[in-house]
């Protein structure tokens, strides 16, 4: 998603830290062993089989941590779009908030899960009726603001790249990222509220209003996608830490004060969820597609070729003209060797491959294109159309 919503910061100082390496950000962990299996994702227009791993949907895992973001944001949204529905006028208002706790302390990572708790109550000082929260561990130092700002005036960064997204894409791995940024213990929130007013806040607290989200309506595809895009913002940077949630509820929208099954109609309810979904959905699209469950263009060394959905498969083998153009690569052969044992995996025609296969990509092609091989065209195995071949489409959620 591009996306950038970076704020100054809040303080000049921060309060000393004892939890660095120990919170971390989404997709900096282990990749859980459910994940870890290879699987066909997708193949080019050059004929080159994509694989990819099935998705664990945590927040921890390096490869599926933005499928995780993808639910969160759309159960978010449509929590706070729901509470906005129930209100009238300006008490449909959502700002975007940071808070800032006292620096005269020392944070642990139990300390640090405690502000939260704090949080809540400077901001309701502030004017928030409620809202979400994120807990954010960490800002990027002088040194990464620095490489940003390089690369920002070097002209290498994409429309709406922001500070964090950048880092995140040059760093290689936590440590390699811990050079660029720093342990500041704070709080983002979007939460309902009329005005805020930072200076009501308990002393030693900042509360800032980073903006205003769009007006709300409920059939208005623009301020679903406000929401959107803060919210994938704030979670992309947002705490982890085994046995926390990084996401909490208080205040009027917190769940055991606003149900939306109650305060809402079931038709009211119904618009709203398949509004969140599909905003998150509509902001994929006009971003960087990193949600998705491929890469859009093709891995392989220098292809870089269109990558099609595995639902296209069956009409491109049956396209004779289409086989031909990927024969004429010196490994054209192996390609749709490969591709038709693909579609015979998928369409459960052949065995499963065993788990060491599945845990190296050259293990996997070479299994696929066993397979492939005996479903070459001519032979007995080979189906004769797409329509004999009964692709059983349930098989593609495995």
């Amino acid at each position: 998603m591009a996306v950038s919503e970076d704020h100054e910061r809040l303080r000049s100082g921060t309060p000393t830290t004892h939890y660095d390496g120990v919170v971390q950000i989404p997709g900096f962990g282990e990749a859980p062993e459910r994940c870890r299996d290879l699987k066909p994702v997708g193949f080019c227009n050059h004929g080159h089989t994509v694989l990819g791993r099935s998705s664990c949907g945590t927040r921890y895992c390096p490869d599926h941590w933005r499928d995780w973001i993808e639910d969160a944001v759309i159960s978010i949204v449509a929590r706070l779009a729901a509470y906005r529905q129930s209100r009238e006028g300006a008490e449909r208002r959502l700002l975007h908030l940071a808070a800032s706790p006292p620096q005269d302390r020392r944070y642990s990572s139990r300390s640090l899960w405690k502000v939260r708790s704090e949080a809540y109550e400077a901001l309701e000082a502030a004017g928030a009726r409620g809202g979400v929260t994120v807990t954010h561990p960490y800002r990027t130092n002088d040194r990464g603001e620095a490489l940003f700002e390089a690369a920002a005036d070097a002209g290498e960064l994409e429309d709406g790249v922001g500070r964090w997204r950048f880092l995140r894409e040059t760093a290689d791995g936590w440590d390699d990222l811990g050079r660029y940024i720093e342990a500041s213990p704070h709080v983002h929130s979007l939460a309902p509220a009329v005005d805020v007013d930072g200076s009501a806040a308990p002393d030693g607290w900042i509360v800032e209003n980073i903006r205003s989200m769009d007006r709300f309506e409920l059939r208005d595809t623009d301020a679903y996608e406000d929401m959107v895009k803060s919210v994938y913002y704030i979670l992309t940077h947002g705490g982890v830490q085994e046995g926390r949630q990084m996401t909490t509820y208080f205040g009027e929208v917190h769940p055991a004060a606003f149900d939306p099954e109650e305060e809402l109609t079931a038709t009211e309810w119904a618009r709203i969820q398949t509004e969140a979904e599909r905003a998150v959905k509509g902001v994929e699209e006009e971003g960087d597609g990193s949600a998705s469950g491929g890469p859009e263009e093709c891995p392989h060394d220098d292809c870089e070729a269109e990558v099609r959905d595995l639902l296209y498969l069956d009409e491109y083998l049956d396209d004779e003209d289409w086989c031909e153009s990927i024969r004429e690569y010196p490994d054209g052969g192996e390609r749709l060797a490969i591709l038709r044992g693909t579609r015979a995996f998928w369409s459960g025609l052949t065995d499963r491959p065993p788990p060491s296969a599945r845990s190296s990509e050259e293990r996997f092609r070479s299994w696929l294109k066993r397979r492939g091989q005996i479903r070459a065209p001519g032979s007995a195995n080979s189906p004769r159309s797409s329509q004999q071949i009964g692709l059983q489409r349930s098989i593609m959620s495995d």
